[in-house]
């Protein structure tokens, strides 16, 4: 079976820090095709579910044009399901509270959910501050799958918003842990059976947010989940150093 791993997708951003008002459009609708583009290579590489671990929104200022557009792709794949996790920018999840869903989107709560398919368990919990420190002591587990955790977060040894603690979540029996918040890949082992990831944005924003984006691809084998990251993004962010020495004139 295969699932997709995103997040800190950031629809509707202004980045306005790096970009022009016009080059920001253009940015945004190429980051919402992108999203599109990943529910067509799910339906056609055979993905079961895609796992939304946080920020999939930018704020409050979310367009009625983009939500549409995301909630018809997802209408178009209906064997996929989409796994949305919110995250500290989702400010917005409330844009989808005025429309009538398709059955295959699914939303984490701030109590602990779990989706199984075939061999593989899927769960997780948005943070908050109730939950910060207790969603810790009753992390689901499901024998005879492959385990699944989503969290959106920093990872360190605190508790709390937007915080992860990694040594809390060591030993659980977790296989894959699917992190959001930090936009760049990187995947590290968790214990001595689990790994930690934090797959990056799917497009990068500004040159703050260099090189390679994009999402991962996780494909169960006897047991176990084999994580590959697939670069996706339309364009890539370069930082070029330039030498200057000497080109200076007296005045």
């Amino acid at each position: 079976m295969k699932l997709i791993h995103c997040a800190d997708i950031h629809l509707d951003s202004r980045m306005e820090t790096h970009l022009t008002s016009e080059q920001a459009s253009i940015r945004n609708t190429e980051i919402i095709r992108s999203f599109i583009r990943m529910t067509e290579y799910a339906e056609k590489n055979g993905v079961r579910a895609v796992i939304i671990a946080g920020d999939m929104f930018d704020g409050k200022r979310i367009r009625v044009r983009t939500v549409n557009e995301i909630v018809s792709a997802m209408r178009r794949t209906p064997d996929i399901d989409y796994l949305y996790l919110a995250g500290n920018h989702d400010e917005a999840a409330h844009a989808f509270s005025d429309m009538e869903l398709p059955q295959n989107f699914k939303q984490f709560t701030k109590k602990w959910d779990t989706f199984l398919y075939e061999d593989v368990a899927v769960s997780g919990i948005e943070i908050s501050s109730d939950n910060a420190v207790s969603l810790y002591r009753n992390v689901p587990h499901k024998d005879n799958y492959i385990n699944v955790v989503a969290l959106h977060g920093q990872i360190g040894t605190e508790c709390g918003v937007d915080r992860v603690n990694l040594k809390l979540l060591k030993d659980r029996g977790i296989d894959y842990l699917a992190l959001g918040h930090i936009h760049s890949y990187s995947l590290e082992p968790l214990d001595e059976k689990g790994v930690y990831c934090y797959p990056g944005c799917l497009e990068g924003r500004g040159f703050d947010e260099c090189g390679e984006k994009g999402f991962m691809l996780l494909t169960t084998e006897r047991g176990k989940i084999v994580p590959e990251f697939v670069p996706f993004s339309c364009r890539q962010l370069h930082q070029m150093p330039i030498y200057i020495t000497g080109l200076a004139k007296n005045a």
